[in-house]
């Protein structure tokens, strides 16, 4: 979601937003992404970054070759796979109304009064600009229940504030795209509850696991890119 060139909808955001290439603030994204996890997905990759195609064509081809490599490994050949992707798609359909659930509930709360006195609050906190970019996204897409919502808000309310404090946007970028994956892991997410449904679990169960994964190690990701940034990587 948050590595750089990822053609994930956090990134693009950030590019559209800020006027930042998919790659920004490469070097110290890299590192982080790499003290998280490293997913060889080479071929997404080289397709959105180096040919340039769409997301949606790269995540094809990608799956594609997912496809090939792996499909002496699924039993009974085509009608395995046809089963394989029939299920994908049966999933996907309760994936997509909880988080469009999700949304929509984070659309109401931007429209409400107390939201706009919480972005005014948060134009005024007074920190170091790397570490004000990393509260104020994560606190947006905690109120939204949304990774992409709270970057959306964040940016619509504070890509003015950011310039002002002389940021560097790929910085920005980057920051922003690992902070709104902290707090957007709260309980009420879409994604958790999705997660929980196909697991059967409770959050009492498996939100503490959740949390550790999801909140407590991005921030500790998105800590380690800012004082990189702030070495100037």
């Amino acid at each position: 979601m948050s590595g750089p060139g990822s053609p994930s909808i956090q990134n693009t955001i950030a590019m559209k937003s800020l006027g930042t290439p998919a790659t920004a603030a490469f070097l110290p994204s890299l590192i982080t992404s790499v003290i998280i996890s490293f997913l060889p997905i080479a071929v997404i990759l080289f397709c959105f970054n180096i040919i340039k195609l769409p997301v949606e064509t790269s995540v094809i081809i990608g799956v594609i070759i997912a496809v090939v490599l792996m499909f002496r490994w699924v039993k009974s050949g085509i009608n395995g796979w046809i089963k394989v992707f029939n299920k994908g798609a049966g999933d996907s359909v309760v994936a997509i109304l909880n988080t469009a659930i999700v949304v929509g509930f984070g659309g109401v709360v931007q429209n409400t009064d107390a939201f706009g006195n919480l972005v005014e609050a948060l134009k005024s906190l007074s920190m170091n600009p790397l570490i004000f970019v990393m509260i104020t996204v994560a606190i947006c897409a905690g109120v939204c229940g949304s990774a992409s919502g709270g970057m959306g808000v964040a940016f619509n309310a504070l890509t003015d504030t950011y310039i002002k404090l002389g940021v560097d946007l790929q910085y920005v970028h980057r920051i922003s795209a690992i902070a709104a994956g902290t707090l957007d892991t709260l309980p009420h997410q879409g994604a958790q509850i999705t997660l929980l449904g196909i697991c059967k679990l409770t959050h009492k169960e498996a939100y503490w696991d959740i949390a550790v994964t999801q909140i407590f190690i991005p921030f500790i990701a998105c800590g380690i890119f800012i004082l990189l940034a702030a070495l100037g990587l």
